[in-house]
């Protein structure tokens, strides 16, 4: 039943908001072009490959006795949890699943590493936000100390009742060659498509609550809790949805640089569905993920603030940019370069078959 008026009350939404509807959709699917595409496709090819091959068992020697003391996790989970830090919100996350899928970390493991490995990433944080939005990469870098230093102490705090995994202890075996490399180009592009769907469809649900009132009367009604001003409330609100609409709306808002790390840490419910669209089960609870997420935002206000105090910097040129700015042609090389490799995934998915994706 619920299902069912859910349905109907969207239905009749896009009726009644068709125009909103699409020009918040066709904002969104040049951002997925000129900007997530370019920069998030190789890092998820990349990670996929570095998990599934030996690469991780080679790479994850150096860092071993850190991720089996300090994370309570296998040697084989360090790439993962390097590239969750740096590589953008889905690759610490889809790491974990093909590790678990392969067998190679259980299911309590691959849960844990979800509760901190989900983070915006070096690229769309310093290059994008810093100097793109604000124009200072000392504000990019700081904004993203601001995420990394509490997901570091989140993966520290959530395995200190774990057992320390044995040296050495690998329960599955990596590919090799090329089959390791068309399994992580194919699931990289899967992935990719499943997150531009994501962000399009949220882009016209969001639409439609602006211009159906409910946003605004939502953010009139907690403005009576006094704790933040209407700005600050409708730009929190629009980062618990999407982070990147949350980023345009911030903007626009001109709420200050501290509800952007809220909201990078958070990740907004469009990214969360995409982490949970990469395990056939989710190995975490819900509640348990949803207050992880939350306790990372509020930590990564407070260290923003506590970065700030500790060594100050020069603090925002101005928001600059909008976000379908100039900026994203340099960044990411313009939306037909985006197309073309967003339609080249397409094409690797269709042409690439079961046996493929399966790894055989």
């Amino acid at each position: 039943m619920l299902s069912a008026i859910a349905f109907l009350c969207l239905m009749l939404s896009l009726l009644m908001y068709p125009g909103a509807v699409q020009s918040s959709a066709a904002s969104s699917v040049m951002y997925c072009l000129t900007v997530l595409v370019p920069s998030l496709f190789p890092f998820m090819a990349l990670t996929g490959y570095a998990v599934s091959s030996p690469a991780a068992q080679t790479l994850g020697r150096p860092l071993d006795l850190v991720t089996r003391h300090v994370f309570r996790l296998p040697g084989c989970c360090a790439v993962p949890v390097l590239m969750s830090l740096i590589g953008g919100y889905p690759a610490g996350a889809k790491g974990a699943s093909i590790l678990l899928s392969d067998g190679r970390i259980t299911e309590a493991q691959a849960g844990r590493m979800l509760l901190f490995c989900v983070n915006p990433g070096l690229a769309f944080t310093v290059t994008y936000l810093g100097l793109g939005v604000f124009g200072s990469t000392g504000m990019g870098w700081r904004l993203f100390a601001s995420v990394s230093i509490p997901a570091v102490l989140m993966g520290v705090l959530t395995g200190l009742r774990a057992p320390v995994p044995p040296k050495g202890e690998e329960r599955g075996a990596a590919l090799r060659g090329a089959q390791a490399l068309t399994r992580s180009v194919a699931d990289a592009s899967k992935s990719v498509l499943i997150m531009c769907a994501c962000i399009v469809l949220f882009a016209g649900f969001t639409a439609v609550l602006h211009s159906s009132g409910l946003f605004g009367q939502a953010v009139r009604l907690l403005t009576r809790a006094g704790i933040l001003t209407p700005q600050q409330w409708a730009a929190s609100l629009s980062f618990l949805l999407e982070v990147t609409g949350g980023t345009g709306d911030a903007r626009a808002l001109g709420v200050g640089p501290g509800f952007f790390a809220f909201g990078l840490a958070f990740g907004g419910l469009c990214v969360h569905i995409q982490v949970f669209s990469m395990f056939h089960r989710l190995p975490v609870k819900l509640p348990l993920f949803f207050l992880c997420r939350f306790i990372h935002g509020l930590l990564a206000a407070g260290c923003f603030v506590l970065l700030g105090r500790l060594a100050p910097g020069p603090e925002a040129g101005g928001l600059v940019e909008t976000m379908a700015g100039a900026y994203r042609p340099a960044l990411s090389g313009g939306w037909m370069g985006g197309a073309s490799l967003l339609l080249m995934c397409a094409a690797f998915l269709l042409t690439a078959g079961r046996g493929c994706r399966d790894g055989d």
